[in-house]
């Protein structure tokens, strides 16, 4: 629908004014009363024209009311209803297509990557990566729905000294299992080493993997193995966490690749001829001062080894290199600082700026019995993804993580998503489909009529209250909300607009039949649940969460 106004509100203002509007609002009303859609468009008009906003409005609503939607001017805004004809229309094609109906194909699809979680393989998921995770997830199979092409990628920082000290702190760990304490590895250990009770976990493994062969061994030698071993055993517990929260990448790519293959070298000779390199104090630097970053950054450290800053740039040429044509990067709140050399290594490579978006998710807030979580039973430590997610169901955390914008920090209440009450926004929105589930069961035990097989759509026009025509365009709404989640990369707009559609569907269900006498009338309203059930079907495969039968 929104599409549709849209359109028309265009060729409206290009007949009047030979103006070509490029952007401009267009959204439901705060107050229901003023109708289903609103527009500042007039106010955006007004100092071109030089008139009113008010004059602009009543213009333009009066060429836009058409036989689908009327229009009238409020205070320089223009306010639109849908008739009641075409919503009818509109959710009797919603009835025939089912999940067809809420995507309309972009005309340009592209070659897009998305690259999310990419935690350091040197401990645990914890909830904050799986915000991450199921954001990722989410905007993935959203851009897919709209005909991109998609490639899901896992960076893994398998270079840098955090994982070698996780070998090391792994294997100082193995020694005291064998009763020595190792002198040279001591003081490194507990200065940067790696404390958790996993790292204990892991050096048994270790142990039993090897056998005391690592005692014998050189240390350098008996670092890398330990590092190799570890590293491993942690990407397979990162894989497995992910499995279990039902997250899919289709590239895992490691950063040594990048040393290996020669492509740090290439891009920074690429840099070097474009004269944004140079030597100082011995190490070497990029002139990120040039891109509008508050000072240069250094690249190869005077002691010869690299940056991570390095390793991006490096792979983010690779990225380049392989043909996205836009990429995507959902990073951590902690990486803030990174986002501006980033776009300006980028733009000093000459590649467009709008080549690569950055989104930043924020962390989590566990809570139990309105007290943060911070310690975990079983660690020790912090509370991991797999505990969560253990605790509380996949279900919960996938949704409860998409309630919020992700720039936004999430608390999340243990409590709360383990009730079975409206309080619980998921047990709220998956208890409107099981209703629905229930009823179709009954409907077909005594009257035998199958829901899932009948065709209902004729019985649409026995639809008239107000209360069906809400319920129906809360249905519809979903429509324009999956295309501002393709547009705004905020997933978070699906389950709000879930929980109001739950809302009405549940208030509607306690005040409204639909076993009744009347035949026409309780088949009415069986194609108006049927919209609704295919309605969060749809959403719930978004979401990946469950659609229940009965709860």
């Amino acid at each position: 629908m929104r599409h549709l106004i849209e359109k028309n509100l265009r060729e409206k203002i290009k007949a009047l004014y030979s103006i070509e509007l490029k952007t401009f609002s267009l959204e439901p009303p705060k107050e229901e009363g003023l109708g289903d859609y609103a527009t500042n468009v007039a106010f955006l008009l007004s100092k071109t024209l030089r008139k009113s906003p008010q004059d602009i409005a009543q213009e333009l609503a009066k060429e836009l009311s058409s036989d689908l939607f009327t229009a009238e001017a409020l205070r320089g805004f223009i306010n639109i209803r849908v008739k009641e004809s075409f919503l009818l229309e509109e959710f009797e094609d919603l009835i025939e297509r089912g999940e067809d109906y809420f995507f309309r194909p972009v005309d340009n699809p592209m070659f897009l990557q998305l690259e999310f979680v990419s935690a350091n393989p040197t401990g645990p998921l914890h909830v904050g990566h799986g915000r991450g995770a199921v954001i990722g997830d989410v905007l993935s199979k959203i851009l897919k729905k709209f005909g991109h092409r998609v490639v899901r990628e896992y960076y893994i920082n398998d270079a840098g000294n955090q994982v070698q000290m996780l070998g090391l702190s792994v294997l100082y760990r193995y020694c005291q299992l064998w009763g020595r304490e190792r002198e040279d590895l001591k003081g490194v250990f507990e200065e940067e080493g790696y404390k958790g009770k996993y790292v204990i976990k892991l050096a048994k493994d270790l142990k039993a993997f090897y056998g005391d062969k690592l005692l014998e061994l050189p240390q350098e030698e008996a670092i890398r193995l330990s590092m190799e071993y570890a590293h491993r055993r942690m990407l397979e517990d990162i894989k497995e966490t992910l499995d279990l929260l039902g997250v899919e990448f289709d590239s895992w790519f490691s950063e040594r690749s990048l040393y290996g293959r020669g492509l740090l070298e290439e891009v920074l000779k690429l840099l070097e001829e474009r004269g944004y390199l140079y030597q100082q104090d011995g190490a070497l630097w990029f002139k990120s001062t040039a891109f509008g970053d508050d000072k240069d950054r250094v690249i190869r450290k005077s002691d010869g080894s690299y940056t991570y800053f390095a390793s991006d740039i490096a792979y983010h040429w690779e990225k380049h290199k392989r043909g996205f044509e836009r990429v995507i990067n959902l990073w951590g709140a902690d990486h803030h600082g990174y986002e501006k050399r980033l776009m300006g290594v980028l733009k000093a490579l000459g590649i467009p700026e709008d080549w690569l978006k950055v989104e930043f998710v924020q962390m989590v807030r566990l809570l139990s019995n309105g007290q943060e979580v911070r310690m975990s039973k079983r660690t020790g430590e912090f509370v991991t993804l797999q505990e969560l997610i253990e605790d509380v169901g996949t279900d919960a955390v996938r949704f409860v993580f998409l309630t919020r914008s992700s720039d936004t920090p999430l608390d999340f209440d243990i409590d709360l998503v383990k009730k079975n009450t409206s309080e619980n926004p998921v047990f709220y929105v998956q208890y409107a489909y099981a209703r629905i589930r229930g009823v179709f069961r009954e409907v077909k035990e005594r009257y035998g009529i199958d829901p899932d097989k009948e065709d209902l759509k004729p019985w649409l026009k026995g639809l008239s209250s107000q209360e069906d025509y809400k319920l129906m365009k809360r249905c519809l709404y979903l429509k324009d909300v999956y295309e501002g989640v393709l547009n705004s990369l905020s997933p978070h707009l699906i389950t709000y607009s879930l929980i109001q559609l739950a809302k009405d569907f549940h208030y509607y269900y306690n005040h409204n039949r639909v076993m009744v006498d009347d035949r026409n009338i309780m088949l009415s309203r069986l194609s108006l649940f049927k919209g609704v059930e295919l309605t969060l079907k749809t959403a719930f495969e978004i979401l990946g969460i469950k659609a229940p039968e009965r709860m």
